[in-house]
């Protein structure tokens, strides 16, 4: 498995930011991963945003907290949360097929759970759409 330390100050610097980063520096920097699952229970959408704007290789560390977020019993009813992991795919798919086989696994997972829970995560097919067809296409991009 990947290397599982906190991003250090060097990674955060390890490419150029974009105007989000700051953000996400602000909010994920320092942060072990059950902090950094904690975000995403407290506030999903903002998090979410957050992971598109980190380096690399802050990404593949904390994307694991929202992998465990969302696999945990703290994500029920949290439609929003499972829905944004849908962005999180298609925005960063190559770095998520390029980053290793455990990360990928990883999300393979994630994504078959939100495929079969729309209920679960209390997310409504009206507003969020079909949360099965929305993941076979996010598996299709995975595995693509």
């Amino acid at each position: 498995m990947e290397d599982m330390t906190i991003p250090s100050e060097a990674d955060w610097r390890s490419e150029p930011w974009s105007i989000d980063t700051p953000y996400a520096y602000k909010n994920f920097f320092g942060k072990n991963l059950a902090e950094a699952c904690d975000l995403f229970v407290k506030r999903a959408r903002g998090s979410q945003e957050d992971l598109m704007a980190m380096p690399l290789a802050c990404f593949k560390y904390y994307l694991h907290a929202y992998i465990d977020y969302l696999l945990s019993d703290k994500s029920e009813h949290h439609g929003i949360a499972a829905y944004c992991f849908f962005g999180i795919v298609e925005y960063r798919t190559d770095d998520i097929r390029n980053s290793g086989e455990a990360l990928r696994q990883r999300v393979l997972e994630v994504l078959h759970r939100i495929r079969t829970g729309q209920q679960w995560y209390g997310a409504d097919i009206e507003i969020y759409g079909d949360f099965s067809v929305m993941a076979i296409d996010a598996i299709s991009l995975i595995d693509g």
